[in-house]
């Protein structure tokens, strides 16, 4: 922080963030401020830094590593991502159904974590690029069933990329970060010009038994591509498939976290600073409308404006909406780059479900190795099925892997037939707790008109500033689809020899680990608030990376495609920097 210059009697923003009146001190012009940086914000570091721009990163969070993430290796102990520890943690938003509920605090999803690298960090690190149909699912359905197909009040639309488009940014971020697979194994990938750099982690017995069985009832598992590296890459050594993984950070820094991978290459530079535990209240504008910088506290306590030519949200789809709706001023009333009133709208999270079933006899070794260490399949995905006779559009995805189940974890996964407590409960755990095979499939969430996100009138967080509220609810359509994809998944365990089955069902959940929507990409600027390359509309040099852009969900995990996507936005902004930065708003 260099040539300070002090700032008397700031004014809060207009949604009323806690900036005291007082002194705030100017720093010195940037050439990118960035908010968060997570797996966005690591890719985004280094394709602009790479460029030769300065790039001030503030995160809300500290920087942790090996020592820290011991000492989280534990199932009391937690992970970061659960615990209450970080700045998420005491923000929880909350959740109606619909505008005429009252909305309460929502603490049961899973919750993200504020750190250099962000949820990439601790992510489960399954690693799918998107299919083709994800980038035109509404026209897609409509060429092949006719628009009355499609179900009530959805607001679907096709994105503003297509696949050809994000192919080559697959390929560098699967490179960059060292991602382990094999392409061609699924018949439905999406054509990729080169194949995986790694190869794909070894397997487990349980997920080779379910994948035998998927060959024999006709479908086609592939081994799930890893954002972990199944040999030695690019100095960090390879995966011990320990045990904690998902849900956990990296004993060894074999997760390809952007933390250990896009960080330290963009820090190299010397173009990044990473400033921790700052927290940013809201992005200024100057009299033109153009983003000048944002205002933030730093891990000193102080408040500080740190302008800069171009600013980038890169955090997470809650606060990158949040913090465009906490900074409306006189020129943007209802929030920056809402003007057109669509921040927040079309907002989805993932219904994600698992099944299971015992296989008595069975020891499938369940405590180790990785969630992404195991079989997917896209047989019920998208229009890889026909949908003629069905009442439903779109599907699922499919996923075997080792539960990761440490004991805890284990012992909440019961049989339905088995009481809950006492000497049958221990006998039953005793017997089988290793013999449970798992099963997630992730459920197409469509997007509604009646979903959105929005600031909560009643309810701020520690520093007095109004949490997130979903109004969200799923529909008939994802209950169809949990339905007939949840039979199918329990008529595969049950073949394989299980002697019980359960699943849960498709109840609605404003908070996953999979949450995109709210700032959605297109060529409109009534209907849409960013442009292909992930800056708003209404402010040229204003970007929001992450999952907001996106139109449509999918049913594989969105990490990738995030990565992918801001490589393409950094890529623009780096190639076109003083145009974008000197456009009239």
């Amino acid at each position: 922080m260099t040539d300070a210059t002090p700032v008397t009697n700031a004014t809060p923003s207009a949604a009323g963030t806690p900036v005291s009146p007082g002194e705030v001190t100017k720093l010195e012009m940037t050439d990118v401020v960035m908010v968060g940086i997570g797996a966005a914000g690591g890719i985004a570091s280094y394709v602009l830094t790479a460029a030769g721009l300065k790039v001030v990163a503030i995160e809300a969070g500290p920087r942790l590593g090996v020592k820290e993430f011991l000492a989280h290796a534990d199932e009391l102990q937690s992970s970061w991502r659960w615990d209450g520890e970080p700045k998420f943690n005491k923000e929880m938003p909350t959740w109606r159904r619909s505008p005429d509920e009252k909305a309460e605090v929502y603490a049961s999803g899973a919750k993200m974590s504020n750190m250099v690298g962000g949820t990439s960090v601790h992510y489960a690190a399954v690693s799918y690029r998107f299919l083709e149909y994800d980038f035109k699912e509404r026209s897609s359905i409509i060429e092949r069933y006719g628009e009355e197909k499609l179900p009530k009040g959805t607001a679907i639309a096709d994105w503003a990329i297509t696949y050809d488009e994000l192919e080559p940014y697959y390929e560098n971020v699967e490179k960059l970060i060292g991602v382990s697979g094999k392409g061609g194994e699924n018949p439905f990938e999406a054509p990729r010009k080169s194949d995986y750099p790694l190869p794909p982690l070894q397997s487990f017995g349980g997920a080779d038994y379910l994948a035998e069985t998927m060959a024999d009832l006709g479908y086609h598992p592939y081994r799930t591509p890893a954002g972990i590296i199944s040999k030695d890459y690019d100095g960090r050594p390879a995966c011990t498939l320990c045990g904690y993984c998902g849900s956990y950070e990296c004993w060894n820094n074999a997760k390809s976290s952007t933390l250990v991978s896009a960080i330290p290459h963009a820090e190299k530079t010397g173009n990044l600073e990473i400033r921790t535990n700052s927290r940013v209240f809201r992005v200024l504008t100057d009299d033109s409308g153009r983003a000048s910088g944002v205002e933030y506290r730093g891990d000193d306590g102080q408040m500080y404006i740190q302008p800069a030519k171009l600013v980038i949200l890169s955090a997470y789809t809650f606060e990158n909406i949040r913090l465009l709706l906490l900074s409306a001023n006189d020129q943007f009333p209802s929030g920056l780059a809402n003007n057109a009133g669509q921040v927040g709208k079309h907002y989805i999270s993932h219904t994600t479900l698992f099944a299971f079933g015992v296989f008595p006899g069975k020891n499938f070794n369940r405590f180790s190795g990785s969630r992404a260490q195991g079989f997917s399949m896209d047989d019920f995905y998208g229009d890889n099925f026909d949908h003629s006779d069905l009442d439903f559009v779109s599907g699922a995805d499919v996923q075997t892997f080792p539960a990761e189940s440490n004991p805890i974890g284990a012992s909440r996964q019961i049989a339905p037939s088995v009481p809950q407590w006492g000497s049958d409960y221990a006998n039953w755990l005793h017997e089988n707790a290793n013999s449970v095979l798992e099963v997630e499939y992730h459920i197409e969430t469509l997007p509604y008109e009646g979903n959105y996100i929005d600031l909560d009138p009643d309810h701020v967080d520690e520093d007095g500033v109004p949490v997130i509220r979903f109004t969200y609810d799923i529909g008939e359509n994802e209950q169809r689809i949990s339905e007939y994809v949840g039979t199918k998944v329990e008529e595969l365990l049950t073949h394989r020899g299980a002697t019980e089955t359960w699943r849960g069902k498709a109840n609605p959940s404003p908070m996953s680990t999979h949450d995109v929507g709210g700032a959605r990409a297109g060529d409109d600027p009534e209907t849409c608030v960013l442009d292909k390359h992930l800056l708003t509309h209404e402010i040229p040099n204003l970007a929001v990376l992450g999952g907001a852009g996106f139109a449509s969900i999918s049913g594989h995990n969105p990490t990738e495609t995030i990565e992918a996507w801001a490589w393409l936005a950094a890529e623009h902004i780096a190639e076109n920097f003083d145009s974008i930065v000197n456009s009239e708003a």
